[in-house]
């Protein structure tokens, strides 16, 4: 039925001997060295290249004029949001609670 507690203070794991993995003795395919300082992979370099490091407003799809943020991260143009948040208090990306907004220097 139970073990008897005497049982359980004599406790032994299982010997596991000559016992591995299914994966051990099998090389991988190939290799990847990410301490090497090589050259960028080309579309690392493309994605980077795209980001031109200014941001538009999901609002009004131009660049950001005044730009503040949500509690919840997202940003926007003052006046976007000013006009967003008159009509409800949610956030017009992902619809959280929003009672404030905090202006930001990008």
């Amino acid at each position: 039925m139970f073990p008897s507690w005497l049982s359980l203070l004599h406790w032994k794991p299982l010997k596991m001997e000559g016992l591995r993995r299914a994966g051990d003795g099998i090389k991988p395919l190939d290799t990847i060295d990410l301490t090497t300082t090589d050259e960028e992979p080309p579309v690392v370099r493309l994605l980077s290249d795209s980001n031109s490091g200014y941001y538009l407003c999901p609002i009004c799809k131009s660049l950001l004029d005044q730009p503040v943020t949500t509690t919840c991260g997202h940003i926007f143009c003052k006046e976007c949001l000013t006009t967003a948040l008159d009509q409800l208090h949610y956030c017009p990306l992902c619809k959280k609670f929003v009672m404030d907004f905090f202006r930001i220097y990008i």
